[in-house]
């Protein structure tokens, strides 16, 4: 069984982009039943903005990942880059330092796949 980590690099200039990484990672647990953790990075924590224009796709998006018990995190300092805050973002998306996770998901096993 794979280990994945879905990052989610891309920002509001490619919607396409965005969907895609969120139907990645739960068709990866349901159709090849892998571990898989997502993460937004880089300019792709905009699409955890509920603020933003498409915040209802995103919100059912993310509760997707929820319900298959894919953990959800965000880059604090990708998140200070693009001017979000915590009130910002979605509820229930944990906080990290992306370099920090994304060396540890490595450190155990996980392929990194980005979007």
């Amino acid at each position: 069984m794979a280990k994945i980590l879905v990052m989610l690099i891309t920002g509001k200039e490619n919607i396409n982009s965005e969907m895609v990484s969120f139907n990645f990672a739960i068709n990866a647990v349901k159709n090849a039943r892998s571990t898989v953790e997502f993460m937004f990075l880089g300019r792709g924590v905009q699409a955890a903005n509920k603020k933003q224009k498409s915040s209802p796709q995103f919100m059912d998006q993310i509760e997707g990942l929820k319900k298959l018990s894919i953990p959800v995190k965000i880059c604090e300092v990708s998140m200070a880059g693009e001017g979000l805050t915590k009130d910002d973002i979605f509820p229930g998306i944990e906080m990290v330092y992306g370099g920090v996770e994304a060396d540890a998901r490595i450190q155990d096993g996980y392929s990194v796949i980005t979007f």
